[in-house]
């Protein structure tokens, strides 16, 4: 059997440990990173049905709403622990939480105007197949637009930026952030390894790898999967 990338790591875990992540992302420089990933969806689509995958607390569908509240939000996560979490930070939304993989889920074809995830791609254990479905769920005209980070970097530089960025947090977040986000570089894919899972998917004709800088790290790509008739 096959070791997993990261989703068996989730699939059960306790209530404390999403609340501890959870506490983990209000650092300031995460806060500005999903108000970022949000102005640039909400740039590409005036209303609609947008689906965030790997959604974990909910932070980006609520700066998602803030910014444009006529936007339907669902999220998806495979871990009920965080699902559990989302509800408790966006009780006062309408959004639709569901728990599940998004290798094979139960939306309806030809659903979703938007699908997005941001830094869980990495994490998914059978990729292509989890692309295929995107594809199933968006309406044709529709797109997927992942931000992910990926290993073509200078560390050492990203070291620096991100000292930058927490210059306002505690202690712990300074010590702690950077450590957890380079060991999470070190376990994202390259972009030519993105690329050679794409094209073994059902975007392989449709797709574009976009470097991007979010809140000053410009270790990002942008990864835009379009669904055409």
């Amino acid at each position: 059997m096959n070791k997993s990338r990261g989703e068996g790591s989730f699939v059960n875990l306790p209530p404390f440990a999403a609340k501890l992540y959870d506490g983990m992302m209000q650092a300031d420089a995460t806060k500005m990173q999903y108000r970022e990933i949000a102005q640039d969806l909400v740039s590409r689509m005036e209303s609609g049905r947008l689906l965030d995958i790997g959604t974990g607390p909910g932070h980006l569908l609520s700066e998602i709403h803030k910014l444009n509240p006529k936007i339907e939000l669902y999220g998806l996560d495979i871990s009920s622990s965080m699902i559990g979490q989302a509800g408790r930070n966006l009780i006062d939304l309408q959004v639709d939480l569901q728990c599940g993989n998004i290798r094979a889920t139960n939306y309806k074809s030809d659903y979703f105007d938007t699908v997005t995830c941001s830094g869980s791609f990495y994490l998914w254990d059978r990729p292509i197949e989890s692309l295929d479905e995107i594809r199933r769920i968006l309406k044709i005209g529709g797109a997927a637009l992942l931000y992910e980070t990926h290993r073509d970097i200078n560390k050492q530089e990203l070291w620096y930026k991100m000292q930058e960025n927490l210059k306002g947090d505690n202690l712990i977040r300074k010590v702690l952030a950077p450590r957890f986000f380079i060991k999470q570089i070190g376990m994202t894919y390259d972009k030519k390894e993105i690329a050679e899972i794409i094209e073994k998917s059902s975007f392989k004709r449709n797709y574009a790898i976009e470097d991007m800088t979010i809140y000053n790290l410009p270790v990002w790509v942008r990864v835009k999967l379009e669904k055409c008739a």
